[in-house]
């Protein structure tokens, strides 16, 4: 499957002549491999840790956006190592969901705080930083059994709409978009380097996962991909050269502009076709029989795994239910 979205990968970004590119190495894959892209010149992408990681390299030392699952943590730093000997400094978690949170504890304490005096984790280690509501979700409260060790924890909250900070020579902006993929849903945007990870909120090998019970919803989806394409600068005028933003998402293969468009788009239909059966009338099952993911469920669609089609249905529906009683 790996071999396969490689493939996928190369071939969307052929668009482009850059050297980062089109000169990554390719090394075997398998069930426990994992692999980077250069996107940028200090921009890597590591695949197969479960979710994208994304390190950013520079003088001050390494950032990662998201560290995969507990079980691919030693990976995902033997990859890291690979390119780069400088200090794991901070880590930032785009949601609560353990693909993209289990390596924190692992990875952070391979790291070094940019602040000498702190103390997390059992001693001095990378920073862990994410929304307040992703603490929320992997804690509990007293008396409860947390979801997750303490080691997992983000060391550091947000509560404001955009979390500012200037690392590597480049302006880094952790923006929360509420109620898309979840409740603690942050995109981060290195802007020097013109690269946004967008976490959960896209997945281009599918319907977008809103996981209602944690928060998300069909209209925070929806607005999240619209302020996305704000941020996002298209090929044009010159379609012909490499200049553009990626957006790297929490799976599959990097975006682009006009990739993200197309998303929203199919995303904007689907909603407005089940909105409008809804006031006629039609219940959650007669709005299933109605197929309105009809000419997009071929490509994005699945009837079985862990996201169905059945699935985003649902999650549509309940969003524009909930909506509707608010």
């Amino acid at each position: 499957m790996r071999a396969s979205w490689r493939v996928v990968l190369v071939a969307s970004l052929a668009v482009s002549s850059s050297p980062y590119l089109l000169g990554a190495q390719v090394r075997p894959s398998g069930d426990d491999a994992v692999e980077s892209l250069q996107i940028r010149p200090n921009v890597y992408v590591i695949f197969g840790a479960g979710s994208n990681v994304v390190m950013h390299v520079g003088a001050d030392g390494v950032i990662l956006v998201d560290s995969g699952t507990g079980e691919m943590a030693d990976r995902v730093l033997a990859e890291v190592r690979k390119i780069t000997s400088d200090p794991i400094r901070l880590i930032i978690n785009t949601s609560a969901d353990r693909d993209h949170i289990g390596g924190n504890e692992r990875i952070a304490r391979a790291g070094v705080n940019l602040n000498p005096n702190a103390f997390n984790a059992g001693g001095s280690a990378a920073a862990v930083l994410a929304h307040e509501n992703v603490l929320n979700r992997i804690s509990a409260p007293t008396g409860q059994q947390a979801p997750f060790p303490v080691g997992i924890w983000p060391t550091e909250t947000y509560i404001s709409k955009i979390k500012s900070m200037y690392m590597n020579d480049d302006g880094v902006q952790v923006i929360h978009h509420p109620s898309a993929h979840s409740d603690g849903d942050s995109i981060v945007f290195f802007r020097r380097a013109d690269v946004i990870v967008t976490g959960d909120i896209i997945d281009l090998r599918r319907f977008p996962v809103i996981d209602v019970e944690s928060g998300g919803s069909i209209q925070g989806e929806l607005d999240a991909l619209n302020a996305l394409l704000d941020l996002a600068i298209p090929a044009m005028p010159l379609i012909y050269k490499e200049g553009r933003t990626f957006l790297v998402p929490g799976h599959g293969r990097i975006a682009d502009h006009a990739e993200v468009v197309e998303y929203r788009d199919m995303v904007t239909v689907i909603r407005d076709r089940i909105q409008s059966m809804m006031k006629k009338g039609l219940t959650l099952d007669q709005v299933k029989a109605a197929n309105p993911a009809q000419g997009y469920r071929a490509r994005y669609g699945s009837d079985t795994g862990d996201w169905t089609t059945d699935m985003f249905v649902d999650a549509v529906y309940k969003g524009l239910t909930t909506k509707e009683k608010s």
